[in-house]
């Protein structure tokens, strides 16, 4: 923290500096107000150098059209999203959970992107280096979040399009989830040393209920998640339909080493494979385009058991 100081005050900054104080000049002309979960910063009209601090950021920023010069990646992640060109990988700056403060100050960024709940504790630090924008928290609020990020990159109108379209896609899903007789849908996501059943205060369960898709009862309920650690969980693992992430597979899938047991047989021929960047990671507008996408495509091949 010390060393940190000391690089402010290099880069011209007074250590007296209160929250947002990298913006000198607070003129209507140079910058506007944003409110966010932290108070209020003054973001220049002109973001060119933006700093994001988890993949929800990186998704909306991108899904606005702003590309940020740097990122954090999620742990044992070391590639981003297929949407963000590979010839434009922003810069890393650590971890989403310990991003590199002495990095993102001498990237000289005039906007960053975070959340009160992963970043709060930073947001002193954070808001001398350059203005800086947190929502109150990730993944199940990503629309408020896609809200607050489209006034700090002053993109409201594309943010209420990207809504608008969310709800028309939703209510063509809706039309044929009826068709195919409104399966239940599990969502579940295999980690190194457990599996997640992603209950209502989630990314996506927000999209399946947008689009009006059956959850089985024990997922139906508040919470983030149930995790199981034996394979005699399987019974838990309800739904006509199972919807199965991985986490960093090459470094281990719970689920794989149950692939071996006699419980395997409850689950067949109800798991489908989703892509688990953009179904548990991405958490903004182009993730959830992607989601629906795929939403769509695994309903429309259902075929419910007679």
């Amino acid at each position: 923290m010390a060393g940190l100081s000391l690089l402010i005050a290099r880069a011209g900054f007074s250590a007296s500096l209160t929250h947002n104080s990298a913006n000198p000049d607070r003129s209507a002309e140079s910058c506007h107000w944003v409110e966010h979960a932290m108070g209020q910063s003054c973001v220049p009209h002109q973001v060119r150098r933006l700093v994001v601090l988890d993949t929800g950021e990186l998704d909306i920023s991108v899904g606005l059209g702003h590309l940020p010069v740097a990122t954090t990646y999620p742990y044992q992640i070391d590639h981003l999203p297929d949407y963000i060109p590979a010839d434009q990988t922003p810069i890393s700056v650590g971890l989403n959970s310990e991003p590199d403060l002495e990095r993102i100050l001498q990237l000289q960024p005039d906007l960053i992107l975070g959340s009160r709940s992963v970043h709060g504790h930073l947001y002193p630090i954070l808001s001398r280096i350059a203005p800086t924008v947190l929502s109150e928290r990730i993944g199940v609020s990503w629309r408020d979040n896609l809200q607050l990020f489209a006034r700090a990159l002053q993109q409201e109108q594309k943010a209420s399009d990207w809504l608008t379209g969310f709800e028309q896609q939703c209510q063509r899903i809706n039309a044929l989830y009826r068709q195919k007789g409104r399966p239940t849908v599990s969502v579940v996501r295999s980690m190194q040393d457990h599996v997640r059943l992603y209950l209502q205060d989630t990314f996506i369960h927000t999209l399946l209920d947008q689009c009006g898709i059956r959850r089985p009862e024990n997922q139906d309920i508040k919470g983030f998640a149930t995790r199981l650690r034996s394979p005699a969980q399987i019974r838990q693992l309800e739904g006509e339909l199972i919807l199965l992430s991985e986490y960093s597979p090459e470094l281990g899938s719970m689920i794989r080493q149950w692939q071996g047991t006699g419980f395997w047989s409850l689950l067949k021929g109800r798991i489908v494979p989703v892509d688990d960047h953009y179904w548990m990671l991405g958490i903004g507008p182009l993730a959830a385009e992607q989601v629906l996408h795929d939403l769509e495509a695994i309903i429309r091949a259902y075929t419910p058991s007679s």
